[in-house]
């Protein structure tokens, strides 16, 4: 709510982890921001507006939070991620992740490689 995606619309924002509680809250943000005044001071749009550019990457392995995030940020803002070297984190379980989704052939390609390339301009 302070305005910094707004004063810096150039940054690329990732985040890990599937951007932790974010899909699952952004609907709240949105209410808080209509409901209160001082939450709009510095947004001109909904919080979800925003975060919805983000890109977030794959490493919680829940094939459920997998599917909100894709449903809440589409598949073109998903990255493959493993968290690899941390014991938990693994490429094995990333894959595994991904194919339980049920996406077609290409938004899952975007996201085991090609949002990546974009993102970094490959």
């Amino acid at each position: 709510f302070s305005g910094v995606v707004e004063r810096f619309p150039g940054i690329r924002w990732v985040l890990g982890h599937l951007g932790g509680a974010i899909p699952y809250i952004a609907e709240r943000l949105d209410r808080g921001y209509e409901a209160f005044p001082e939450c709009r001071a510095n947004l001109r749009r909904p919080p979800s507006t925003y975060l919805k550019q983000f890109y977030y990457d794959t490493v919680n392995f829940d094939a459920g939070a997998l599917r909100l995030a894709v449903e809440f940020a589409g598949a073109g803002h998903i990255l493959a991620g493993s968290d690899y070297p941390h014991r938990i984190g693994s490429l094995r379980s990333m894959r595994e992740s991904l194919a339980q989704l049920d996406v077609p052939a290409a938004d899952r390609a975007l996201m085991l490689g090609g949002n990546a390339a974009r993102l970094l301009g490959l």
